[in-house]
């Protein structure tokens, strides 16, 4: 087994999980954004075997360590929500651009 954050693991599954409820853009840049937000916020957790990630998990789901994910997960969502990094307006502009030439 590699080397592996299951941080981020757990990141994906509440991310995916709090999005359910959530109507906004999903798409893959707002979920990397999302991610990177949230994990910079969490300790990295690195395991190098199948039960140091098992370990691991059940660790972080604790109910601090779960209240602290929960919080970053939704502090994440929230600013994406208020500010994507995305342009809904690139797709039109580049088909113009390309039609000019």
């Amino acid at each position: 087994m590699a080397l592996v954050n299951v941080m981020e693991q757990i990141v994906d599954e509440k991310l995916e999980q709090m999005l359910q409820d959530e109507d906004c853009c999903k798409c893959e840049r707002c979920l990397e954004d999302m991610k990177a937000m949230a994990l910079n916020k969490l300790p990295a957790k690195y395991v190098s075997t199948h039960n140091g990630e098992l370990f691991t998990k059940l660790l972080f789901m604790m109910r601090q360590n779960s209240a602290d994910i929960n919080v970053a997960v939704s502090n994440a969502i929230k600013v994406v929500i208020e500010h994507p990094s995305h342009q809904k307006s690139v797709e039109p502009e580049m088909n113009e651009a390309k039609n000019a030439v």
